[in-house]
Order: structure tokens, then sequence, then C-alpha cells
């Protein structure tokens, strides 16, 4: 099955249209991979320096003269071992960067026709040129991105074709601030629909309707007050009421194959950390103290912050015309944003095709809130048809 998305490069990416003709570059920020360059090639160079130290051989003066320890230092890998570890590690890092640098996508813009040229880092570089008008609509939709221990959402404005080699990228961000405005505003500008990829399939809206609130329009839908009491949701969450306050919460902590791979690693940086520990008089003699230090809190770091991306829990509370939504962890709760009624535009179940998972997402003109990331298709309706008849009230 061929996919309806293009896969854009940058994490941030923005094509000026106030001004014709425009162009822009879609790439992965060059400091980014300067830092990821520098890392390689110290991994690269504390590897090869412990490879030349353990093929050293016999003893010098200095050292006949050394009273000899009786204590016997273990080591659950060798010396050697670590030091080929490090080594590949560094190239990994070196070979990703490089790849990354040498990847691009230039996108230029007359008012007409888009003018898109792809230089990948395998096979020739393609382009093509593609009027406007064949456009469908502009598409906003996510994508779930991991960066080792952490994930993030990339809010992506595309202009959408029914071939997909020819999705051209207008606006990429991790911050979901102002999203929908950025959006609203792509689709003026470039008169074409707003579109998303929804939990039903693609759905198109109207630019007018936009500035509208979503009270407004759920109003005009003229549908029976409490109707989504007559459907069943699932045992993953359960929705209470306490005094004049209304509670939606996840019951359990949800898995998925990002939850996997969380543990994973926390289980190889646990052992990394452990074998760190045991061999800590051997690693003082090859680097400082106070970077071994460093490095032992670093690891410490990731793992308590992978154990709580593990364990957090989504809850929701519906009082006085807001919506607050708290993440819940190990008994604490967090709040992250208090949405009034009168300032939501949408409320929204968009898919995300790099996890397969659906989630809520609650939009206004400043914010872009997601909640309930792991809950079914189904869950998530009944959880909007609830906020639906809350905001019709």
């Amino acid at each position: 099955m061929q996919p309806d998305f293009r896969e854009h490069y940058a994490q941030k990416f923005r094509l000026k249209l106030d001004r014709l003709p425009t162009k822009a570059t879609d790439r992965v920020s060059r400091l980014l991979l300067l830092l990821a360059f520098i890392s390689g090639l110290m991994f690269l160079a504390l590897g090869s320096y412990l490879v030349g130290f353990t093929d050293l051989s016999g003893t010098t003066d200095f050292e006949r003269h050394i009273t000899q320890t009786s204590i016997k230092i273990h080591s659950f890998i060798s010396t050697a071992t670590f030091s080929y570890l490090l080594l590949f590690l560094g190239l990994g890092i070196v070979l990703v960067s490089l790849f990354h640098l040498f990847r691009s996508k230039k996108v230029s813009f007359d008012g007409q026709t888009f003018i898109v040229k792809d230089f990948p880092v395998f096979g020739t570089p393609h382009s093509f040129e593609e009027p406007l008008s064949k456009y469908k609509g502009v598409r906003l939709r996510l994508k779930f991105c991991q960066y080792g221990l952490l994930s993030k959402n990339k809010f992506i404005i595309e202009l959408y074709h029914d071939d997909p080699k020819k999705i051209v990228p207008l606006y990429i961000s991790i911050n979901p601030k102002h999203i929908r405005s950025i959006w609203k505003e792509y689709a003026s500008a470039l008169n074409l629909p707003p579109i998303h990829l929804s939990e039903k399939g693609m759905v198109a809206h109207r630019v007018n309707d936009m500035d509208r609130s979503y009270a407004e329009v759920v109003k005009e839908w003229n549908l029976p007050k409490d109707f989504v009491f007559e459907k069943k949701h699932s045992k993953d969450f359960a929705c209470k009421q306490r005094q004049d306050k209304k509670l939606i919460k996840a019951r359990h902590i949800m898995f998925d194959l990002y939850s996997v791979l969380n543990i994973f690693s926390i289980i190889l940086l646990s052992l990394l950390l452990g074998y760190a520990f045991y061999n800590h008089s051997i690693i003082i003699k090859h680097i400082p103290l106070h970077l071994a230090l460093a490095c032992y809190a670093l690891i410490l770091t990731l793992i308590v912050y992978a154990f709580l991306t593990l364990m957090v829990k989504d809850l929701m509370i519906i009082h006085n015309k807001r919506i607050i939504i708290f993440r819940k962890l190990l008994g604490f709760a967090i709040q992250d944003a208090v949405i009034h009624f009168s300032d939501i535009k949408s409320i929204e179940i968009p898919f995300t095709p790099t996890t397969g998972r659906y989630a809520l997402q609650i939009i206004t003109n400043e914010q872009n809130v997601i909640v309930f990331n792991k809950f079914s298709a189904n869950d998530l309706r009944w959880i909007r048809g609830f906020l639906v008849c809350e905001i019709m009230e």
C-alpha cells in the first residue's frame, strides 16, 4: 500500500508567501548535526585511545617499583571489547550525521508553480514542477518522532496531492503554538481548503469556519442532549463526577511499541550504569573523576526520564466551562493546559501514521493540546462526544 504522505527532513521549516517568488530548503539543522558530529568524533577518539592503550604490553621501570595490590578487579566485559563498542558508537553517530548533512530538499514557488528539487543520499537527485491548481488542499498532520529517549510531535503543514511524491512542505515545527492560525494563513494565501486526516478519513474545512468557535458549530448540529451516554466505552478509562467537576482519566498505564523501547532503554542503561559503578576504579584511571561522575549523572537522568515517561497518565477535568489537562505521575498531578470552551476552535481525532495510533486533539488559535494518545478511536469518539455535550449546555 502506497502511503498518502511524504516524509520531510527538517524539524523547523517555513516557506514564506508574503513575497514572491520565494524559496526554502528542507533539511536538518546544521548546528544539531555539528554537535552530533563532534560527539561522534569524541567517542571515536576515546575508543581509539583505549584500543591503543590495551595494545601496550610489558611494564615500565616506574611500574616495577609500584607496590602491587592484592585486590582483584573483575569486569563484565574486557577493556578491549568496551573500546571497540565506543569505536562503533562513535562511527555510527558520525555516519548518521553525514547522512543527514547531504540530504536536503529545495522548494521554490513563483505564485503559480511549485518547483521541488530533492537530493537524497542514495540514488540520483530528482525534481518536479507542479502547478498550484493540481493540489487538493493544505493539510495539517502530526508525525511522532523519537530522538533516543526523547519523543516529540512534529506538526507538518503541507500541500496535499494525489501523488505522494508531489506533496510539498509549507511549514514544519515541533512547537504547537499558533499552529491553527498558521494553517489557516497558508490555506487563505493559496486559496485552497484546509484538510486533515481524522479517524474517518480525510476531512476538509471552510476557511471562514476556522474563525468560528466550536461552541457555535456544535449547536448547529442539533444533537440530542446526552446523546453520548447511549454508547459504551471500554474499561481503559473512567468518567466520574465529583461535586461540580467531571473527571476523565485512564484506569491504568497503557503500553505501545514506544513503551517497549523505553523499557529496553531502561534495562540497557541500568546495565551500563551498573557496569560503570562496578568498574569505577578502572574508569577513573582513564578519565578524570569529575567527568566520570558527570557521565553517571547523565545516564541516571536518562533512566529516570524514561521511567517517568513510561508511567505518566493523562487526566482531564471539566469545570466552570473549562477543560483542565493534567499529566499524572506516581500520585502527583502536573497541570499541562487550561482551555476555555469559548476558545476552542475544534476537537479532532487525528491519526499518526508513524505510530498507527489516534489521539484527542483540542485546538485553539494559540494552543494545540494532545491528550489520551494511546486510546482507541472508539474511546476517543466517546470522549469527544462527552465534551460536545458539555459545550452544548
